[in-house]
């Protein structure tokens, strides 16, 4: 369904006190420096707004005074300067439309409209804000969040500080303070190198038609999953790792057919903040996050020999490891080494097919309350990355939402195998 816009209005929102000057450059950490130079997005859907748009600029302007890199501006792809430039906000009006037409069919490519930027968006510009009123009396805000200063719990932890100023909570407020200083801990490393010297397999092909499609896991669902993915090393899997070995599994089923020499790897993002030794706090704001990457040359894999493989490379990311990516430029030779001697990249020739797995079930995103109540969905928008799969909680908690980014093909193998789920028989046979 087309949506169009009555109304649209854009303004840059600039923090309500200045930064002081001691804090006027950001230093990309480590890890902030392998991010993808891109946008990530996420969407919170209200039935009833009552906060209004001054409102909700006046506590933005608010909330960008604690959060100060959010008003800065991009510098040479290593660093932000803090200038108070201040954050895009748009604001649009669908007064034909009801929230109930977005959320009860959602069509992923169409969600792009609830939010300002692209994710590919050539933006010096860290942080753009949508606020969408519908006729109905329904609101979405959509958040875009440069990936290169923060990952998807930073993002989510600054829209719970700006719902919290908007409603004037001074207990939330003092209690999520940001802390900015990951660069201290992983400290910057020269990776030029790195990404020279690592060739994994022959150059891509040429672009493929990507397509998104929403797979929702009920508690049934995950059920027969989970049973279908344990086994006497692994009784009791967890939910992603679940469904993660599923839509690994036909992907694996699907693109051997087309690739049958291809070594197929899966990784998967891996919050580091509660893995480190001490703990990193919990408000740290950056890229807390790593990889971890299985592997497989074998085409004849089931769900449990899948989730088994995830859950042994997602253990190893421990405090060594972490440990390990605190000295960068270390870590990024013995990595480049150790995939450069891998037999199962160099066997024969193979290319190497990836899909990566990024899960949102643990974000308070449902938690935000701008006055409005909580969110009733939360959702991501189309990504035209190949091979990306994105999970996100549902509303009551007990079910996820797969977030699938994959050519035609595959999502039609990885579809005909959903619908087979009720059946748990077919799936432990």
């Amino acid at each position: 369904m087309k949506m169009v816009s009555g109304e649209t209005m854009k303004e840059m929102i600039k923090p309500s006190s200045p930064t002081p000057a001691h804090h006027r450059n950001l230093q990309f950490s480590f890890l902030d420096q392998l991010a993808p130079p891109t946008y990530i997005h996420i969407i919170l859907y209200f039935r009833a707004p009552a906060a209004t748009s001054s409102e909700l600029k006046r506590s933005l302007s608010d909330t960008l005074a604690i959060y100060y890199p959010l008003a800065g501006r991009l510098r040479e792809n290593s660093w932000v300067e803090c200038n108070d430039g201040g954050a895009e906000y748009v604001e649009a009006r669908f007064n034909n439309v009801r929230i109930s037409d977005v959320v009860e069919n959602p069509r992923p490519e169409e969600l792009a409209q609830f939010v300002p930027l692209a994710p590919s968006g050539d933006c010096d510009v860290p942080l753009a804000v949508q606020a969408s009123f519908f006729g109905c009396g329904g609101a979405a805000l959509g958040i875009c969040m440069s990936h290169r200063v923060a990952d998807a719990m930073s993002m989510v932890m600054f829209i719970n500080a700006w719902a919290a100023t908007c409603c004037r909570d001074a207990k939330t407020i003092v209690a999520t303070q940001p802390s900015f200083n990951i660069s201290s801990r992983f400290s910057p490393s020269d990776s030029s190198d790195f990404f020279k010297s690592v060739q994994l397999g022959p150059p891509p092909p040429p672009p493929e038609k990507i397509v998104t499609k929403i797979f929702s896991f009920d508690s049934k669902k995950l059920l027969a999953l989970k049973k279908a993915s344990s086994g006497p090393l692994m009784s009791n899997p967890t939910r992603v790792e679940a469904v993660s070995a599923f839509i690994w599994k036909h992907l694996i089923d699907s693109a051997s057919v087309r690739n049958p020499n291809t070594v197929f790897a899966a990784t998967h993002a891996v919050d580091i903040r509660q893995r480190a030794s001490p703990p990193l706090p919990c408000h740290l704001f950056g890229n807390a996050c790593a990889r971890a990457m299985a592997m497989t040359a074998s085409t004849a894999q089931d769900y449990y020999s899948l989730a088994l493989e995830l859950r042994k490379v997602i253990v190893k990311a421990d405090a060594d490891y972490v440990r390990r990516l605190e000295d960068g430029g270390a870590f990024l030779k013995y990595y480049a080494v150790s995939e450069e001697n891998d037999p199962a990249l160099r066997e024969g020739g193979k290319s190497v097919d990836v899909c990566g797995f990024t899960s949102w079930c643990r974000l308070p995103a449902y938690d935000a309350d701008f006055g409005w109540g909580k969110p009733f969905w939360v959702s991501i928008i189309s990504v035209p990355v190949k091979n990306l799969v994105i999970f996100l909680r549902t509303e009551c908690g007990d079910g996820i939402e797969a977030w699938v980014s994959m050519v035609e093909e595959d999502i039609a193998v990885i579809e005909s195998n959903f619908h087979l789920l009720d059946q748990v028989e077919i799936l432990v046979n």
